[in-house]
């Protein structure tokens, strides 16, 4: 599944809140959820070993493409994202080509004229879910999604919360006491 059917797909229902009657969400989830910084900085401050693994970046296309990653603390899955990168704005922004295994968020920070959108959030069911994801496909995850505009050209980030993400941040309060 790609990013752009996560956008457009009818099934998925964005919430402007992390909110759904009858559910709760725990504190650290519902932290990393409404979490305005940067999250890569934050992995960073959580975990020792932390990694960005691209799992595409087709940087050679003038289409319409996909950057899609997991962000990793000790090799432990704790974050999925997706960004949509119109042809528009890739043609705009030849920087965007180059990211490698730079975080988007980091490179986006030192640019000029980049505003961000209000997040939207969804609770994906296992059958929403991408393939890349790396976790077992029981359970419904928590995602974000936010629009980016660098100088009128937008892109757009969406993030999947994975099990992993409590795991670690449980590890650190372990580690903390």
């Amino acid at each position: 599944m790609s990013v752009q059917s996560l956008q457009i797909s009818s099934s998925i229902q964005w919430l402007s809140k992390p909110q759904i009657p009858g559910m709760s969400l725990t504190p650290v989830l519902q932290s990393w959820l409404t979490d305005n910084g940067l999250l890569t900085a934050r992995m960073r401050r959580l975990c020792n070993n932390f990694r960005l693994e691209v799992l595409e970046d087709d940087a050679t296309l003038a289409t319409d493409t996909l950057r899609r990653v997991i962000l990793l603390c000790a090799d432990v899955p704790c974050i999925y994202a997706e960004t949509f990168l119109p042809a528009a704005t890739r043609a705009a922004h030849p920087w965007l080509r180059g990211l490698g295994s730079e975080p988007l968020g980091e490179a986006l920070q030192s640019r000029p004229e980049v505003s961000r959108g209000a997040f939207e959030y969804a609770l994906l069911s296992p059958s929403q879910l991408p393939a890349d994801t790396s976790v077992n496909k029981e359970s419904s995850l928590w995602a974000r999604r936010s629009v980016f505009t660098v100088r009128r050209e937008p892109l757009t980030v969406t993030e999947i919360f994975l099990p992993g993400i409590i795991e670690c941040e449980n590890q650190r309060v372990q580690i903390s006491d």
